[in-house]
């Protein structure tokens, strides 16, 4: 049985070495699209076209592997949202040979000169899925787009428009490697974009750029300052609280439904949308005047997966998708039924993380919680800071009241 190699054509014929072109020359079969088989004038050889009905092309492989020299052409890179992928689903590796090259996203970024280390990649292409969340890119700064017939540049930019993400510089790049027909043109105003005409295959990139009139970048992080934030009389979980109250809620997947109860300022939701790009924050706050600052907030920070609810816990839940992560920052008198309500809800091995400096909130919490078999951990936090205050002999630290965080995972049999 022979094994079969796997070419990227990389951005074209140019692109392929002496001994990718010397493995086709001496193959028996030649499999790849239209276009790729093209460019290769061998009429002694079988060809296989690879349409829509990939099942009929790995049969026909598997029926002449046995016997006979298959080469397969890829676009780019086979591994990279290639027909290569696919393959690797139908056959032993030991079945395959897979020659790398350029991809179009190198490529596309090698044209603009920019860095892509640091980039988002999103395939559009030939996805047969539900239209694209284009509110998930708020908090992104660079992205590129693979793209396809109908999910073409004029659906991104329709897609922008629509979340009011008008903070990119908007890039189209048609035909990469095509000499003649490459073409990569610049967009500093969305809206012009369903204007134009593309030709295929094209690919989309986005660069970020700061709003005019705003004092934030997207150089966000865990635990910015308290003063980067709107709050009423102190009502904020100070910087280094956050920190470790982030870390004890353990966001470890992108796609987390996070619960802030007594949401205040909202500093906790909002850092944690950041970490779950995907996902979704409920911020919730019985409090009218603090809605004022959450929403502030939200709009300062660009948060595009955070849901506001003036409501009083638990009230108005029944709605809300499952959490994966409770943070409880208030509750007061009504804490106990807060917890109990928060736990039935919590997905099974969900976190629940609850901030007070109550002693009489502190027995609560780990009463229920226990009793909810969580198996409680908890954490006092005193922080002091320096003073600005200059002292007549020298500096000193100012202690902030001192906070206990109680944590505990739901248990998976909890009824």
């Amino acid at each position: 049985m022979n094994p079969i190699d796997i070419i990227g054509i990389g951005q074209g014929k140019e692109d392929l070495t002496s001994k990718h072109l010397k493995l086709i020359k001496d193959c028996d079969v030649l499999v790849g699209g239209r276009r790729h088989l093209e460019m290769f004038d061998y009429p002694d050889k079988h060809k296989i076209f690879i349409t829509g009905q990939i099942d009929y092309v790995v049969k026909a492989i598997k029926e002449q592997m046995n016997l006979h020299k298959i080469v397969v052409l890829a676009s780019g890179d086979p591994l990279f949202y290639g027909i290569g992928s696919t393959l690797t689903q139908y056959f032993e590796k030991n079945q395959l040979n897979i020659h790398s090259n350029i991809s179009s996203v190198a490529a596309a970024f090698a044209a603009i000169k920019e860095p892509w280390h640091d980039a988002r990649i999103i395939s559009l292409h030939g996805r047969q899925q539900e239209s694209f969340s284009f509110a998930r890119l708020a908090g992104e700064y660079k992205i590129a787009f693979l793209t396809d017939t109908q999910k073409n540049p004029q659906y991104i930019a329709a897609g922008l428009i629509k979340e009011d993400l008008y903070n990119f510089k908007f890039c189209v790049l048609e035909n990469l490697g095509n000499k003649n027909q490459e073409k990569i043109t610049w967009f500093e105003n969305i809206a012009l974009v369903g204007e134009q005409f593309f030709s295929q295959p094209n690919m989309v990139i986005l660069l970020s750029r700061l709003k005019e009139n705003s004092k934030f970048s997207r150089e966000t992080h865990i635990g910015m300052e308290d003063s980067l934030f709107k709050h009423s009389k102190g009502l904020i979980t100070k910087s280094e609280v956050r920190c470790i109250s982030l870390s004890k809620l353990k966001l470890t997947k992108k796609n987390h439904v996070v619960w802030d109860i007594g949401s205040g300022s909202g500093s906790i939701g909002i850092e944690a949308s950041l970490q779950i790009p995907w996902g979704q924050v409920y911020a919730m706050e019985k409090h009218p005047g603090r809605i004022l600052d959450i929403n502030h907030n939200i709009q300062s920070f660009n948060c595009h997966n955070i849901k506001v609810l003036n409501t009083a816990f638990p009230k108005g839940i029944e709605d809300l998708k499952t959490p994966d992560r409770i943070f409880i920052g208030g509750g007061g008198a009504n804490l106990e039924q807060i917890i109990k309500a928060a736990c039935d809800r919590l997905a099974p091995f969900g976190i629940i993380v609850i901030n007070t400096v109550l002693l009489q909130s502190l027995e609560t919490s780990l009463r229920i919680l226990k009793e909810y078999k969580f198996d409680p951990n908890v954490l006092q936090i005193q922080v002091s800071k320096s003073n600005s205050k200059s002292m007549p002999f020298g500096d000193r630290l100012e202690a902030l009241n001192p906070v206990w965080i109680i944590s505990g995972s739901k248990p998976k049999d909890l009824k």
